[in-house]
């Protein structure tokens, strides 16, 4: 295989994780009950016309666009997985690379996004995810 192929799919692969985390992202705040003011914040400040909405207009606006995001993410995933698939040497690195770029992804929109505290029992359980997928995608 070819160095040119390697990366692609490194690449297809690192992309589709990333937005399978961003899908997630996009679920979660799309249903999300609790008051999200970054996000009403966003909406606003990008389209001028929900300015002048109240605030459950706002919202309801945030989550239509969220809706949207999850099917542009989830439309992307697949496309760089079957890309990732098609150049990569074998389905379970693809498969390895992507759910790391995943977890990756979902751990840094967790802290930026939500706030979340990522622990010493998250961190070595990922790292148990990891090194079991290493295992299983290595000949």
């Amino acid at each position: 295989m070819s160095g040119i192929q390697h990366n692609s799919s490194l690449f297809f692969a690192l992309a589709g994780g990333g937005f399978a985390a961003l899908g997630s992202v996009s679920a979660k705040l799309a249903v999300d009950q609790g008051d999200t003011p970054a996000l009403a914040h966003f909406v606003s400040s990008w389209f001028p016309a929900a300015a002048g909405l109240s605030p459950g207009g706002v919202a309801a606006t945030a989550r239509v666009l969220m809706l949207g995001c999850i099917g542009v993410c989830n439309f992307l995933q697949w496309l760089f997985f079957t890309k990732a698939l098609r150049f990569g040497q074998s389905t379970a690195r693809v498969m390895m690379l992507q759910t790391v770029a995943n977890f990756a992804m979902t751990a840094v929109c967790g802290v930026y996004v939500f706030g979340d505290v990522l622990g010493l029992r998250w961190w070595m359980g990922a790292s148990l995810i990891a090194a079991g997928l290493t295992m299983l995608s290595s000949n």
